[in-house]
């Protein structure tokens, strides 16, 4: 969001032309319930319809081997369902997995990671 930090770099990939970025659902599952939880509902609201305007595409579902993969990721590493759901995407996108979330560093190796902590 705004002013956040690491906001610029996130709106440089957005705009970007080379590759239009994916934005799992987990993703606004996540937004959604930690902003109600320190901001309130209608900030959280607010903030899922922003997300979903953005020039991505929102992945909505999700199929069986990405699942397994989702799993497969939980089971190794001390990370959470919905950041196992996130890295799952990005592993069967061959995607980078941009993040400011120091969880994910040990998937190092395993997905591919830019991390926009300072």
């Amino acid at each position: 969001m705004t002013g956040e930090d690491g906001a610029d770099q996130v709106e440089k990939i957005l705009l970007g032309k080379e590759n239009r970025p994916f934005i799992p659902w987990a993703v606004l599952f996540e937004v959604y319930y930690i902003t109600k939880q320190t901001r309130g509902e209608k900030e959280a609201d607010r903030r899922f319809v922003l997300i979903k305007e953005l020039p991505a595409s929102i992945l909505w579902q999700m199929e069986e081997p990405e699942v397994l993969t989702a799993a497969r990721i939980k089971a190794q590493f001390r990370i959470s369902f919905a950041d196992s759901i996130i890295a799952a995407t990005a592993f069967r996108l061959d995607a980078i997995l941009v993040h400011k979330d120091p969880e994910y560093e040990c998937l190092s190796g395993t997905v591919k990671l830019h991390s926009l902590l300072s």
